[in-house]
């Protein structure tokens, strides 16, 4: 028998079970789509097909000079502790960077650009390395050390890993693809989930603080504002995202209390933002105003931050402002885009609910004003007429009784239309909740009795207050300018209402004074208010004459 017909020769035989491990070993990185996964098993594969012992791969910056993370095989954890900081980019490591191309070395000591180990690094002599390409990009190198049976790796391992290197640059790729559809995802239930929460309910406020928490988490920023202009034009912290560490790593990490929410800022530097951007502080071709209002807001110095209007052109109802630390530069694909695109929907959705609520108050006040029409043209007038009849019927009536009893029936419906009159006028006013609107109501009235109009200063957000406070608030005005009309005999008023953390309201007028010890019941019952909220009640007097009331209670919100 010739030897054509004996088995496969040795050769063949090497070569099929190196065809298996290769194709072992491109199932086994293209079985994961997790990234972290996939990356791991790319290292761990590349080294059961060579017999290296050690296995390293080397993700590549964006900015393709140095290493950005370090996935390694072999090398213990407490091995890797005892080595300290990951490579950079320098000696044999650097070779592939700059040399984006397959590398065997039988000693790497005696290559030129030989860097040498740190200390307690394991000792390595063979080398293979191959970059990782996802496309035309080189995602990063593989670093294989250590032929196992052999003092170098063989032109069959290069040939081996650079095939496997190929198939891993289409794992990776399968891998960023599926985490940017991740990510995509994410970001489309957080826009969707922020728009059903400002839809759903009447209070703005726990839609804001929904839409900081998923705009930090989502962009991996430790910190997030929101703020909106107020009726006054100011710029007003309404939500605040802050880092979830404890208060003794928030210090050490230096994190301050900053601006909470109910603080102003300067709108005059903002004012001209009419499109989302991101900067960091440093930045020179962005206003250093702003770049420094974020460090207000953040408490401390600041990396990179991004900017976006909450809605549409110059007509934006404030902004949203995403801060990151020093140092941390987000990936513009991963984090920024859709960061921008966020602020973007977060914004229209913010102007929705404002507008439905807006279509909903004026459907109320449309309905109410029909019911007081109708109450005023049908039920008064035929409440009237009846009134008129009785009093015609009671001057007929002969037995004093019946004649009694018609005219107690007269002044019962006189009363009636008193109380319907007083309900039409209730009706037309605005609906409970808008305390501005109150207060300016108490003052318009009081300056019908005093003969000129009280200076009034409101500053803060009282939008959000629960109802009991805002009718306490509302109470303590009514009450001091009650008590100025009957005994002040004042010339000028000031009524001072300040919300941040605190609801604090100041009443002073110019009159002839008043003893603190002599309250009337109705200011007593403002003290009792005052305690039962946990906080303070103050009559003085002031100079040069007059009195000061001021009233103070830890502010109560909705959410």
């Amino acid at each position: 028998m010739t030897g054509e017909d004996e088995g496969p020769s040795g050769w063949e035989h090497h070569s099929r079970e190196s065809m298996a491990a290769l194709l072992d070993a491109v199932l086994a990185v293209s079985s994961d789509l997790e990234l972290p996964e996939v990356l791991t098993r790319i290292v761990e594969s590349a080294c059961s097909l060579v017999g290296a012992r050690y296995g390293a791969l080397g993700v590549l910056r964006p900015d393709g000079e140095y290493l950005a993370e370090f996935v390694t095989h072999g090398v213990t954890d407490e091995e890797r502790r005892a080595i300290g900081e990951l490579p950079q980019g320098h000696g044999i490591v650097g070779l592939l960077i700059r040399e984006p191309r397959v590398q065997r070395l039988r000693e790497i000591s005696e290559h030129p650009q030989s860097y040498g180990f740190p200390p307690h690094h394991p000792p390595m002599h063979s080398f293979l390395g191959a970059p990782v390409r996802v496309r035309d990009e080189v995602f990063g190198n593989l670093y294989l050390t250590e032929k196992q049976g052999a003092r170098e790796f063989s032109e069959e391992d290069e040939t081996l890993l650079s095939a496997l290197a190929a198939a891993a640059g289409v794992a990776i790729e399968n891998a960023r693809l599926y985490a940017s559809s991740k990510r995509l995802r994410a970001w489309s239930d957080a826009v969707a989930e922020l728009t059903q929460t400002l839809l759903s309910g009447p209070q703005e406020q726990p839609a804001l603080d929904k839409m900081v928490t998923l705009a930090g988490e989502r962009a991996y920023a430790p910190l997030a504002f929101v703020l909106l202009y107020d009726e006054d034009g100011a710029l007003v912290v309404r939500a605040r995202q802050t880092p979830d560490v404890s208060p003794a790593r928030a210090s050490a990490a230096g994190w301050s209390a900053s601006l909470g929410v109910g603080n102003r800022i300067d709108p005059a530097t903002w004012d001209a933002i009419t499109s989302p951007f991101v900067r960091g502080t440093n930045d020179t071709d962005g206003d250093p105003a702003v770049s420094k209002d974020v460090e207000i807001l953040a408490g401390r110095s600041v990396g990179r931050f991004a900017i976006m209007p909450l809605g549409p052109g110059r007509d934006h109802l404030g902004f949203l402002v995403v801060v990151w630390d020093p140092g941390h530069d987000p990936s513009d694909a991963e984090v920024v885009k859709p960061l921008l695109e966020f602020g973007q929907h977060a914004g229209l959705a913010l102007l929705a609910a404002r507008s439905q609520r807006d279509q909903t108050l004026l459907a109320l006040l449309e309905d109410r004003d029909r019911i007081a029409r109708d109450m005023h043209d049908h039920v008064i007038q035929r409440l009237f007429a009846t009134g008129l009849s009785l009093q015609s019927a009671a001057r007929l009536a002969v037995h004093p009784t019946v004649r009694e009893r018609l005219d107690d029936a007269v002044d019962d419906l006189d009363g009636a239309i008193k109380d319907i009159r007083h309900t039409i006028y209730e009706l037309h006013r605005m609906p409970a909740g808008t305390i501005r609107d109150e207060i300016a109501g108490l003052i318009g009235d009081a300056s019908e009795l005093l003969g000129f109009e009280p200076t009034l200063l409101i500053e803060g957000r009282l939008a959000g207050l629960t109802d009991s406070l805002a009718a306490d608030l509302v109470a303590v005005v009514r009450e001091a300018l009650a008590n100025i009309v009957k005994h002040a005999r004042a010339t000028s008023v000031r009524v001072h209402l300040r919300c941040d953390n605190h609801v604090r309201i100041v009443v002073t007028d110019d009159g002839v004074g008043m003893d603190p010890a002599s309250a009337r019941s109705g200011l007593v019952n403002l003290g009792s208010r005052a305690a039962s909220r946990a906080g303070t009640f103050e009559i003085n007097p002031a100079a040069p004459a007059g009195t000061v009331l001021a009233w103070t209670v830890p502010a109560e919100r909705d959410h």
